[in-house]
């Protein structure tokens, strides 16, 4: 009877590992980007190598906005092919680069910027350098947004 229940719990044990291993890869993309649901809009720009001049004119227009930027709850993920890839500034596998740029389609030679609302939906994609305007007034345009403005949510 001990041998059977010690077999059993063994058999349990060793199944829970197996799914934890066949969707753990799943599960750390929506960790990556779960964390942020309903608190920031992930602001995700995709690229070859973390030296893609459309990256660097990205990070730099981002850069030059970066109190618009804040002020509207959002947090950047430059996600590379080759070399490294960072989410919110803390540093991001390239399994997880991998995974999540699969999770949007985006091939890993290409070079897109993805908007993600705080619900964890998209709201707005393209494949060239975005003007850092167009990607705020897709926020401001978002209901949670107005909401926010009208509760005087930070401003530069």
């Amino acid at each position: 009877m001990v041998g059977n229940r010690r077999l059993r719990r063994s058999t349990l044990v060793l199944v829970a590992v197996m799914v934890s291993a066949v969707f753990g890869s799943a599960t750390a993309v929506a960790a990556e980007l779960g964390d942020y649901r309903w608190e920031r809009r992930p602001l995700l720009i995709f690229a070859p190598t973390e030296r893609d001049p459309r990256l660097v004119e990205t990070q730099r227009r981002v850069d030059a906005t970066r109190c618009d930027f804040l002020a509207r709850d959002m947090v950047l993920g430059v996600l590379v092919a080759q070399g490294r890839s960072t989410l919110d500034g803390q540093p991001v596998d390239a399994g997880q680069a991998s995974r999540i740029a699969g999770q949007f389609g985006v091939d890993a030679g290409a070079f897109s910027v993805v908007l993600i609302g705080k619900d964890g939906g998209e709201k707005w994609r393209t494949s060239e350098v975005p003007d850092t305007t167009r990607i705020y007034d897709v926020v401001d345009g978002m209901p949670m947004r107005s909401r926010e403005m009208n509760d005087g949510s930070r401003r530069c």
